[in-house]
């Protein structure tokens, strides 16, 4: 038997955990199956030591646990994101689940898509990975990234063990970002609970480390930076002997070039890693989808393939070589009457399956029983009440099953209308990314016009860079204008996708609702079908007994 409490305990009447497939220091994450489709998924659940209710020091009230309200707010944001290179959330909530003898516990989730493959950590165990190959990669994480920010997402612990890889059928990698768990929003106002330093030792970004309040996106850039750098070389930019080095050293010291750790990386490669690892956020690239555009370019001078732009696509199995937890959910056999069917286990199986498999086992029972000869009044009773109960059954399953490829529906509406404005913003942001660069360069060039301007004396030199400045001015403010227009448009697109987020998930709620209200009759039914079972069970071993002589 597990030690786990929660394994083979199912959450909000749909998913039932049968696998722990990791824990790590906020939260463990299960393997389970949803019983109400028969799909696997990844299920992260809050660590229940971050649900105590916090106590001010005044002691005159309570208040939720920050965590709680965190992991939550998160997991909306990025359940709201749907990029091809994030690994999907498509539910979450809170459950309450009641363990073995009774007990009962509070259970906060989100309900991931479950990746087959291996984490961009376990290839780099194996040694430094080539320009040809890493290239790729960090495309698709710059890609994800890029859409994350645009929505107001920064991840803030970028690292190996959170880039999963899933090899493509026709070669290649496709790359799925994972664990927004300690994610911020910058885009929800007030509220916004836990925002410490959050991240992994070695891999955060140095403003972090020093109190800055404005950080962005290129945050997570100087993080991806780092896993690149290690993954070129086979080592950290900063080692440290203990945390504390890995926290202090990127504050005062600068990275040792790639050439000078390992040979044979082209050099175009070397210089975006290390200017992802600039010390000041406004060294490097201003934004991802800038880095994006760098390595396109690099890897089009290299020769590198790229690959297709990635889909959506489905991805389920079991993740390789996976040290996990299970459980059995074989039921136990019968006490009363092996040669009968036992009853069904309530959330193994589908609801459909369940009233089926409900309908055998009370088929062979009152078999059974009516071959006993004359059966007393309240078996024959019991009987007649389970067929009652076992249609109803078979009408609550019905109506689940349509409410459940409602929901289906509503989730495949979702991923649509999400994949569709965010790719059109994706566009319009990549154009955007592309508007500020060129006002940045114009502005550079004013100033560098402005200056070269102050050093002429003869009139005819100074005319003829004053009208190179006008036109500077020109341009910069053309640049600016376009900048601002696509900022607008930008606006729009966005305020369309959270008005249709908005509705979306009240419709979502409202068929949850109706399906947890089946869900619970058809856990009443169950209920109600195995005392009359048990019942059975007992008379008719009684009925046997006596005919054998063993009851006086």
């Amino acid at each position: 038997m597990s030690d786990d409490p929660l394994l083979g305990r199912t959450l909000a009447g749909r998913y039932r955990l049968i696998a722990r497939l990791g824990t790590g220091g906020m939260s463990s994450v299960y393997l389970a199956r949803h019983v109400l489709i028969e799909r696997l998924s990844a299920i992260k659940v809050l660590d229940e030591s971050l649900l105590d209710e916090e106590v001010p020091p005044s002691g005159t009230e309570t208040r939720e646990s920050p965590y709680r309200e965190h992991f939550l707010r998160e997991a909306r944001a990025v359940n709201r994101i749907n990029h091809a290179n994030i690994v999907e959330i498509s539910d979450y909530g809170e459950a309450t689940v009641t363990l073995e003898g009774g007990a009962r516990r509070q259970v906060v989730y989100l309900v991931m898509e479950y990746v087959p493959g291996e984490s961009l950590q376990k290839l780099m165990a194996r040694g430094p990975i080539p320009a040809a190959r890493l290239l790729p990669i960090a495309s698709q994480v710059t890609a994800a990234l890029a859409r994350a920010h645009q929505t107001g997402v920064i991840h803030r612990d970028i690292k190996p063990e959170n880039i999963l890889l899933v090899a493509r059928k026709g070669g290649g990698d496709l790359v799925k970002l994972t664990d927004f768990g300690v994610a911020k929003v910058t885009q929800l106002g007030k509220g916004g609970g836990v925002d410490q330093v959050l991240g992994t030792p070695g891999y955060i970004a140095p403003e972090y480390l020093v109190g800055e309040t404005s950080i962005d996106g290129r945050a997570d850039l100087y993080s991806l930076g780092v896993v690149l750098y290690e993954a070129i070389t086979g080592a950290l930019p900063f080692g440290g002997r203990d945390e504390a080095e890995l926290l202090t050293r990127p504050l005062v010291e600068d990275p040792l070039p790639i050439s000078q750790v390992v040979r044979g990386v082209p050099p175009a490669v070397e210089e975006l890693i290390m200017r992802c690892l600039r010390r000041r956020p406004d060294e490097r690239p201003h934004d991802a989808f800038l880095l994006l555009d760098e390595l396109e370019r690099v890897a089009a001078a290299l020769g590198v393939s790229m690959g297709a732009t990635p889909r959506r696509e489905t991805t389920s199995g079991m993740h390789a070589a996976a040290d996990v937890e299970t459980i059995d959910d074989e039921p136990p056999p019968s006490r009363f009457l092996p040669s009968i069917v036992p009853p069904p286990r309530l959330g193994t199986i589908t609801p459909a399956s369940l009233a089926q498999a409900w309908r055998a086992h009370w088929d062979a029972l009152g078999l059974r029983a009516r071959r006993k000869g004359q059966l007393p009044f309240e078996v024959e009773d019991a009987i007649q009440r389970a067929a009652i109960l076992v249609q109803s059954l078979v009408r609550a399953a019905t109506i689940v099953g349509a409410t459940q490829r409602a929901l289906d529906q509503l989730e495949a509406e979702a991923r649509g209308f999400r994949a569709t404005l965010g790719n059109a913003i994706d566009v319009l942001a990549h154009d955007l990314s592309k508007a500020h660069q060129r006002v940045i360069d114009l502005t550079s060039l004013r100033a560098r016009l402005y200056l070269e301007r102050r050093h002429l004396t003869e009139p005819a030199l100074i005319e003829a860079k004053l009208w190179e400045v006008a036109a500077a001015d020109d341009e910069l403010r053309n640049a600016r204008a376009i900048r601002e227009d696509l900022g607008h448009q930008i606006g729009a697109l966005q305020d369309s996708l959270f008005q249709r987020n908005n509705a979306h998930e009240a419709e979502v709620q409202r068929t949850i609702a109706a399906l947890e209200g089946e869900s619970a009759a058809i856990a009443t039914l169950h209920r109600e079908l195995e005392l009359g079972s048990a019942q059975v069970g007992r008379a008719i071993g009684a009925s046997a007994d006596e005919a054998a002589g063993k009851v006086s």
